[in-house]
């Protein structure tokens, strides 16, 4: 997983940003209400970039479920990264000043599209589904990653709703 990880860090760095207003609420990239299987690691961000932490959430979903852009902007990459499928979507300007502080990618995995680099996606538009791989404690998740300015944060910020948090005993 740790190679996993590097591969995604040195190629979500080379790919080109745009900018999205930081006030912005978003949708969640599932149907329903989002439950969170596990969180955000900032504290282990914060004291190692590059070191173990999780940077991103993992919610619970199903294979084949459908997942949506949160918000607008352009299709960064697409492919199968230690065979898992990501999806990296790059967000745009959409009010704001669109300083260099406002550039914001998020990442999907395991997702499998049809999109191709370059195409434009809309709010709520699905981008693909989610495939057939399982992770944490047998059950299928989607990751979604944030990335604001090089720093990963925790997406669900960006929500307006409240997310569950359940009991994995």
């Amino acid at each position: 997983m740790s190679r996993l990880k590097i591969c995604l860090a040195i190629l979500l760095s080379l790919l080109p940003t745009f900018s999205a207003a930081a006030n912005e609420r978003w949708t969640g990239p599932l149907n329903g209400k989002l439950i969170v299987a596990r969180g955000f690691d900032g504290a282990a961000y914060q004291a190692n970039h590059y070191g173990a932490a999780h940077r991103g959430v993992d919610l619970l979903s199903k294979v084949g479920d459908p997942v949506f852009a949160p918000t607008d902007g352009v299709v960064a990459y697409v492919g199968v990264i230690n065979s898992i499928p990501i999806v990296v979507i790059a967000h745009k300007n959409s009010g704001g000043n669109g300083g260099a502080d406002k550039r914001v990618r998020t990442t999907y995995l395991p997702v499998e599209t049809q999109l191709i680099v370059g195409d434009a996606v809309s709010r709520s538009q699905l981008i693909g589904v989610v495939g057939a791989q399982t992770h944490l404690y047998g059950k299928t998740v989607l990751h979604w990653g944030e990335r604001l300015n090089r720093e990963y944060k925790n997406p669900l910020r960006r929500l307006g709703a409240p997310v569950l948090l359940p009991r994995l005993s």
